[in-house]
């Protein structure tokens, strides 16, 4: 495509060959590609088979959209489902979309990335019913539909979009998994993200199969004069979607910045309420010390071994009363009817006593 020199004269369509076909087909494979990444699809696995793409419902909730080429795409019409069990006049029973004409009557030059655009927005227009449980379960195992016969030769896309003969290449960790749509176990679902936590990597071109299109002297004219070779840099599509996303990337920092500053005054109130709490769980710690310490004080006197020893103190003490009166009775102090009177009550006290402590001895065993 040219938008400085004119549109450059079409081309002769080439005779499909095998070696031409093949080549022919991985430029518009790498071409649906692209369209595809720049609609929000993210690859999942080294083969660049299937793509994932997370949409924000108009109610919070998010739901991804499973994308997966076979092996004869775009000569065979993709497979495009959801991930999660949802109901959508659009979806069959098997959550694969069927809704969108485009799909349904797909052809080779038919825009990938468009179709996903048209259905991320027929979704965020009227969400789907999540169906049953709301958990999210793998889709069935990928049959590819049937594609209408193609036997026309292929002729390179006049379009200003750009082309890119190497697939996005994304290295994520889900790569090392396989996927059920391409006859391989399915990774699971990529975690819906806030736009401004992660941004998708724009794709990088290896090469510009537009520039094909224009003659030498064009050619010439681009390496010779430095404006219009920036001037015609600045209106790729590649370099239109960077700087948009630049632009994304700027607003949301901006976004975030403000709202995070708007935090502020609640902030400040909440750390003064917080230091007001802080003070009185101080001041409640000091009284509940002391009620502590008077606790153990008080525990102290009624221990087991301490009220044991004050009964066996006491003990000691009837019994030098009883060799006292023992003493006086030997002595001659007193008479046989005193001695009895003061001897027996002592001494029946005395055993009481060493019998409550070796009771209590022998229940501690």
């Amino acid at each position: 495509m040219s938008f400085f020199f004119g549109k450059a004269p079409p081309k002769p369509a080439p005779p499909v060959h095998s070696t031409g076909a093949s080549s022919e087909l991985m430029r518009l494979r790498g071409r649906q590609i692209a369209s595809l990444v720049r609609a929000g699809g993210q690859a999942i696995n080294h083969e660049q088979s299937i793509f994932d793409v997370v949409v924000r419902l108009a109610d919070a909730r998010s739901l991804t959209l499973r994308i997966s080429l076979p092996d004869e795409f775009p000569m065979q019409a993709p497979l495009i489902q959801t991930t999660s069990r949802v109901q959508h006049s659009w979806l069959d029973a098997q959550c694969r979309v069927v809704g969108h004409i485009d799909l349904a009557s797909w052809g080779v030059h038919a825009d990938l990335g468009r179709i996903v655009n048209d259905i991320l927005s027929e979704f965020q227009r009227n969400p789907p019913v999540v169906a049953g449980r709301a958990t999210s379960t793998p889709p069935p195992a990928y049959h590819p539909p049937a594609s209408p016969a193609y036997t026309q030769p292929f002729y390179p896309s006049s379009s200003g979009a750009a082309s890119y003969s190497t697939p996005y290449n994304n290295t994520t960790s889900a790569s090392s998994q396989s996927s059920p749509y391409a006859r391989e176990k399915t990774p699971p679902p990529l975690k819906a993200r806030d736009p401004y936590m992660h941004t998708q990597t724009p794709a990088i071109p290896t090469s510009f199969p537009e520039l094909d299109e224009l003659s030498i002297t064009q050619l010439e004219k681009l390496v010779s004069d430095r404006q219009a070779l920036k001037a015609y840099i600045r209106n790729m599509d590649a370099v239109i979607n960077f700087m948009k996303l630049y632009d994304d990337l700027v607003k949301g920092n901006a976004e975030l910045a403000e709202k995070n500053l708007s935090y502020e005054g609640t902030l400040a109130a909440l750390q003064k309420d917080v230091q007001g709490l802080k003070s009185q769980v101080q001041a409640a710690q000091e009284v509940l010390s002391l009620k502590q310490a008077r606790q153990q004080e008080i525990l102290s006197r009624v221990r087991g071994d301490v009220l044991v020893a004050r009964v066996v103190q006491a003990a000691d003490e009837v019994d030098e009363v009883t060799e006292d009166i023992g003493s006086r009775f030997t002595n001659g102090d007193i008479n046989v009817s005193q001695f009895l009177a003061e001897f027996l009550p002592s001494r029946k006290l005395y055993h009481q006593r060493m019998a409550k402590v070796e009771r209590f001895t022998q229940q501690q065993q």
